[in-house]
């Protein structure tokens, strides 16, 4: 008996179950209690039912049009697979369609683009022991490089494929999912600093919005949600990852710059948007709330039919 009320806590779970349950006596009770005192105690709880309900549709229909409130699952990206060197032996059929390293500028012909463009040179200088940049790092400095001759055909494929910056948001949360899979679920690597990330292409999503008016928005959201499938298109990521060269960390030095292993397989990671069940339990709310809020409704209708059919039997 002891060592189970030492076990009682009031952190976190157990005051949150008591809060609610404490809040809803005294917040709905009281209600109740008043209404009851001046039309009764079964037609006081239909009252304070009925208002609550209305009340919880209200919210829920809040909820589900802001994604507030009662949440469910949040976005995130799944993984799909994972392959070994040659994307083009992927059993995921979008995937085989990433253009392969061997295709991307090289390390010269990007020394020449960064030297043709001062913010580049500025930010990538030649020096020794300065980690290389990727065609990302320079779409993320100058996005305008998008439309260079000489590599937009690499950047933005025929099959939908599209090369996101290192900066981009997408880039951040896909490599971030990328790496926990490789270092945690699949134990692939120890760390994520024992792999550098070589480039991440995007696919499919959902369509940016071009007029920023307000009849421009409620246009888009109309276009989106009446087309198929519903404003929700596959949308994935592949992120390719490589090795690095092991090297030992000297006391008192900075670390050495990660540079990735040439003779070791690029992995790439395929992964899938989860768009999750966010609205969801907020459109439950709604939905559940307000058939108790309709239900109490026609009760109520019903009884004031009977009062006045009483009432008038009783005149005549």
């Amino acid at each position: 008996m002891e060592l189970m009320l030492a076990a009682l806590t009031w952190d976190p779970g157990f005051r949150g179950f008591l809060t609610v349950v404490l809040g809803a006596l005294i917040l709905g009770g009281s209600i109740w209690l008043i209404l009851s005192t001046n039309s009764g105690w079964r037609l006081g709880f239909l009252l304070t039912l009925t208002g609550l309900a209305g009340w919880m549709a209200i919210m829920g229909l809040v909820w589900a049009m802001y994604g507030i409130g009662y949440q469910g699952r949040l976005a995130t990206w799944s993984v799909e697979e994972v392959n070994y060197g040659d994307l083009g032996q992927a059993n995921t059929a979008d995937a085989r369609t990433v253009p392969p390293r061997d295709e991307l500028p090289d390390a010269d012909e990007l020394r020449a683009i960064i030297d043709a463009d001062e913010a580049l040179s500025t930010q990538f200088p030649d020096e020794p022991g300065r980690r290389q940049p990727q065609l990302g790092d320079l779409l993320s400095v100058d996005p305008a490089l998008r439309d260079d001759p000489a590599i937009e055909d690499v950047v933005e494929t025929d099959d939908g494929w599209e090369l996101l910056g290192a900066a981009d948001k997408q880039t951040g949360e896909a490599v971030a999912a990328a790496s926990a899979y490789l270092t945690e679920e699949r134990a692939l690597f120890e760390a994520s600093t024992d792999f550098v990330v070589l480039d991440a292409w995007t696919k499919g999503g959902k369509e940016p919005l071009a007029d920023d008016s307000a009849f421009g928005r409620a246009a888009f959201k109309v276009e989106r949600v009446v087309t198929w499938p519903f404003g929700h298109p596959t949308h994935r990521v592949v992120v390719r990852v490589q090795e690095v060269i092991p090297r030992e960390t000297v006391p008192g030095q900075p670390p050495p710059t990660p540079e990735a292993d040439e003779e070791q397989p690029v992995v790439s990671v395929v992964m899938v948007r989860d768009l999750g069940s966010r609205r969801q339990p907020a459109i439950f709310v709604f939905f559940a709330s307000l058939i108790v809020f309709a239900i109490c409704c026609n009760s109520l209708h019903r009884r004031d039919k009977l009062v006045a059919q009483a009432r008038a039997a009783a005149g005549g």
